[in-house]
């Protein structure tokens, strides 16, 4: 296991939105979370594990993004980097990540950051969080001690943009590609990712991008 002060992995993913209730009645309907309000919004979880948190959002005016929360620091901050990427870190142990338990329907499979500003983006990345920077296909691997934490890409054009991709797992990409729309949410692209497979980058109803995955073997495929 990497030192406790190297962020090796996600505790969760956060998103803020204008309406959380809704928002999390959204991915507990497409993802089967269980959900749980708290005095800082709503809990998700998968089994023991929380994957998600969903609060309200302070800036109404931006669209909403998911943003991860790292786990492994040596202390807990809010981070901005290149473009005004969000992150957190948090002290602990990550719950999602090269070193835990296989990903399960629900859960967070994969992070990716899609961005116009490579180089500033992997200084900051890597020097925030301790991460070494590798060559991958395409973009590179922020990794530590060999292991993948996350990937970093160009930006994705008109569909996700600029800033973290957050992946979760499906059972059935094609029956979440039906879901999708029926729980009012759209459909932005269909995809193969070079190491997950199939994937399906979605939107819910105000705008938060992510992306699903079918039966994702392991963080990151």
């Amino acid at each position: 296991m990497p030192p406790h002060s190297t962020v090796c992995g996600l505790r969760r993913a956060e998103l803020r939105s204008a309406d959380p209730a809704e928002t999390a009645l959204f991915y507990r309907r497409l993802l089967d979370w269980t959900v749980l309000q708290s005095e800082h919004g709503f809990e998700c979880w998968v089994g023991e594990r929380r994957c998600a948190t969903v609060r309200a959002d302070g800036s109404p005016t931006e669209t909403p993004r998911w943003r991860p929360v790292f786990a492994g620091a040596s202390e807990t901050a809010e981070l901005t980097g290149p473009e005004d990427t969000p992150a957190s870190m948090v002290t602990g142990r990550a719950q999602h990540g090269p070193w835990a338990p296989r990903p399960r329907r629900g859960e967070p499979c994969w992070i990716e950051l899609h961005t116009s500003e490579e180089r500033s983006a992997d200084e900051f990345w890597s020097g925030s969080l301790f991460w070494s920077v590798r060559q991958g296909t395409p973009g590179v691997l922020y990794t530590v001690r060999d292991s993948a934490i996350a990937g970093r890409t160009a930006q994705r054009g008109s569909v996700a943009g600029t800033g973290w991709l957050c992946y979760f797992t499906v059972d059935e990409l094609d029956r979440a590609a039906e879901r999708v729309p029926e729980l009012g949410g759209s459909v932005l692209e269909r995809g193969h990712h070079d190491t997950l497979g199939r994937t399906l980058v979605i939107a819910d109803a105000d705008g938060a991008v992510s992306a699903l995955v079918e039966g994702a073997g392991g963080w990151g495929g």
